[in-house]
Parts: C-alpha cells; structure tokens; sequence
C-alpha cells in the first residue's frame, strides 16, 4: 500500500515537472477615467453618460444609463453590424423597458460592456430576479482591433461597470475617448485616420433631442461645405472635397478580383437619437429610420456591405407637444446628427518641431528587433548613417508589410515614416539602453518592446 503511494506521488511530480509552466502573471489592465478637457455640456434630465477605457489597448466604452426606463427603437443598415439585445426592440413594444445603451469597442469581445452594465444594475435592486426588475441592456460594437492596434485588450464587464459608475447627466466626453477611443475614418479613400464620438443638442419649443455618435466608418466625414473634414498625410486639414475624393475613387476602379470578403468588418458608426418627446413606438421607428437616412450626407459613403451602422432612438416622454411633427422632430435631429458626426472629429496631436537629428552612433543603437504583440515585430536597420524599419508581416496602418520604410529624422529619438500617412516614431529608453520604441506617441501611441539587438 504504502510502496503504490510513493510510485503514485512519484508519478504525479514528473508529470508536474514535464508539464508546460505557467509564465510570469500579466496584470489585467484597469478602466481609467479620462478626463472632460472637450466635451458636450447638455441639460437633459433623464439620462446619465459614462465612459471608461483601456489605456493598454488603447480601447473603451460609453454608457447611456437611463435611471427611468426609456422605450427604445433601433434601424440597422450596415452590413457588418455587432448588437446585443436589438431583436427585443424590433417587436415594437410601447412600454418603455430599457435601463441602458452601451457602446463599445473591442469588436464582438465588446459586447459583454452591456452584460456588464446590466449586472451592475442588478446589483442595485431590491428583487433582482423578479421579472419587472430585471435591467434590460442594448448595446453595439466598433471594431478597433487589427491593423489598427497590436493589442487584443479588449472592453469587457469590468469596463462597462466602471462606465456605469462614472455616468454623470449633462456632460458627453467628445473626441477620441470612450468607445471612440481608438475609432478611425476614411479607409474607403485609403486615408485612414483617426476619429471619435462626437455630441449635440437641438430645440424647439419644449421639444429637445441630443444625438451621440461614434464614426468607425469606412467612408470620409464630409462638412456642410462639401469638404472632406479630415484626412491622412502631411496635411490633414486640407483634404478636399467629397466630389473630387468620389471622382478620384471612380476613375481607378477596375472589375473585381473576386468575390467580396464577407464577414465581420472594420467599420461602423454607432448612434443614440433622444428625445423627451411622448411618441408611440411607431413613430419612434420612423424617426430612426429617417435620421439614419440623413447621416449620408455627414459620412460618404455610408452604410456599405463593410460598415455595421446602428441607430437607437429613445425618448424619456418627458413632453406632449403636438405642434412638432413626426417628419419635423426627424428634421430637428437629423441636423443635430451632421452636428454630432462633426464633433466626433478629434484633436490632433501637435505635430513635433524639428531639432538636432542624431548622431550616427545614436542610429546604430536603435537598431534591433522589437515587438508590438506576439509574433508581430519590427526590425530597424541602419544602413550608412540612415534608419529602415521592416515588417510587421501583417497588414498594419503604419509600416509596409513587404519591404522597409525610410525613417526620417525629426529629432534625437524621433522620426518620421515615410509613408504616405506620415506616422510619427519615437525610440524609448531607460537609462542608456534602448528598451522600446513607440509609434505615434501622444493620444494614440503604439507601443513595442525591444527584443533583440542586432549582432
């Protein structure tokens, strides 16, 4: 007995030892706040906004917690949307039930924002499990993963509960920041660029609407002039109009390859329409549909086979006012919504002034291999007194996935790509070592370890 105990023990040790182990513990990111340095000062009682992100992504999140349920309907016209909880919607029932919109990065990973917020609402009931108590939560999601960003940190529960516990009513945090935080627009022109979440608010009579909105597009953000409002490249102010961007796009189309990639995209733009205004589901329907239709005019092209463009249209019922029509009230919000899209235009980073470049012994030690992510590395290369950078093999916005890039200095440690977006790359260290370089240092930054030095 006892010699079958010790050969068992035996046993249990070597296959302990033969076992894969477990690898240094990585820290769960943590929701950080960002501050209201740029943001949307509304009074609407009736509903509170909250956002949180992950600063190790960059990713986030924005909630629209309504502290009185609210009847909510929704219009999908992108052909690549991500949603929880809207097939409840589409039944149409008058009864207001709805305790919270969520929107979110992170892609489908994203939706569990809203499942999140709804167990934080949980929590604060009394009976939780009876049927009229249970929190109801739509939600819809960006993708903000790929070529974009490196990372997979993705929101999550955590991340829509600390939204949750920040909403505050009457401020609407504008630019890169919540589920905006690491939008882009423009790709449909090959002029990706950053983008956000953009708010405003409209009026007549007692009536008031508030339009919030998230550009992920594929297609450009077009001002009232007929201007493209911003763009990749040296200069992206100065981006042109929309007409010439679509002539431009349709004298190099050639016939297809193949067939069109199907499933989930890169792009979407994700809208919340409220209103105080008492208004039976079906017209509630119809001023989804109607403002939806309109924000064609702020995004071109909008709602493509690439694009997951979700609307929700809510209203607190706060007022009766029969002198605002269905068709008005849609006109009321689709202007408020060409203002929102415009908001979402985020700040840029100033761009960095030019001062000494470094010296060639400086070039030679940045020189190596870095990674961004797991198997997603960049070498820099100097070569008679210049710095390349090669790779990552995968398709990315900053660094050509065959080939190398001329780094361009700007500075001692700072470069510019030369590419056509013209992408900032500033070398880290600690110390005298070379330990990292980031890409984009700012508001957006891409950031990658250094790994090897070269031989």
């Amino acid at each position: 007995m006892a010699g079958s105990v010790v050969g068992a023990l035996r046993f249990a040790l070597i296959v302990a030892l033969a076992a894969p182990q477990p690898g240094p513990a990585v820290a769960a990111p943590q929701p950080h706040l960002p501050d209201h340095a740029l943001a949307l000062n509304f009074d609407f009682p009736g509903v509170r906004i909250g956002v949180a992100e992950y600063r190790e992504g960059p990713t986030g999140a924005t909630v629209f917690h309504f502290p009185e349920p609210v009847a909510v309907a929704v219009d999908v016209r992108g052909g690549a949307p991500g949603t929880i909880n809207t097939d409840t919607l589409r039944l149409s029932y008058d009864e207001p039930f709805v305790d919270a919109i969520t929107f979110a990065g992170g892609s489908s990973y994203g939706l569990s924002v809203a499942t999140g917020v709804a167990e934080a609402l949980r929590d604060r009931r009394t009976d939780p499990g009876a049927l009229a108590n249970i929190a109801t939560v739509a939600g819809a999601i960006i993708f903000d993963l790929g070529p974009r960003r490196f990372t997979t940190v993705t929101p999550d529960g955590g991340l829509g509960r600390a939204a949750l516990a920040a909403a505050r009513p009457g401020i609407f945090p504008l630019g890169a920041v919540g589920a905006g935080r690491f939008a882009t627009q423009g790709g449909f022109f090959d002029a990706r660029t950053y983008s956000g979440q953009g708010g405003a608010v409209r009026q007549s009579g007692p009536t008031k609407v508030a339009v919030f909105t998230v550009v992920n597009a594929l297609g450009h953000v077009v001002g009232r002039d007929g201007r493209v409002v911003r763009c990749a490249g040296p200069k992206p102010d100065d981006c042109g109009t929309i007409e010439g961007r679509i002539q431009g796009k349709l004298d190099k189309i050639a016939p297809p390859a193949g067939a069109p990639a199907s499933g989930p995209s890169g792009n979407t733009t994700l809208t919340l329409v409220l209103t105080n205004q008492k208004l039976p589901i079906w017209a509630l329907q119809r001023l989804a549909m109607q403002v939806h239709m309109a924000m064609g005019r702020a995004i071109q092209p909008y709602a493509t086979t690439a694009d997951g463009d979700v609307l929700f249209a809510a209203t607190t019922a706060a007022v009766d006012n029969p002198a605002l029509s269905v068709e008005n009230l849609g006109l009321l919000a689709s202007e408020a919504a060409w203002d929102a899209v415009l908001a979402s235009v985020p700040r840029l980073d100033p761009a960095a002034a030019q001062s000494r470049p470094p010296r060639e012994a400086a070039l030679r030690s940045y020189a190596g291999t870095y990674e961004f992510a797991p198997g997603m590395n960049v070498t820099i290369e100097e070569e008679a007194g210049r710095l390349w950078a090669r790779g990552p093999a995968r398709a990315n916005l900053y660094l050509p996935p065959q080939g190398r890039a001329l780094l361009e200095p700007t500075g001692p440690a700072d470069f510019r790509i030369a590419a056509p977006r013209g992408d900032r790359l500033r070398f880290e260290r600690t110390g005298n070592r070379v330990t990292g370089l980031t890409i984009n240092p700012g508001h957006w930054p891409i950031s990658a370890r250094r790994i090897r030095q070269p031989r």
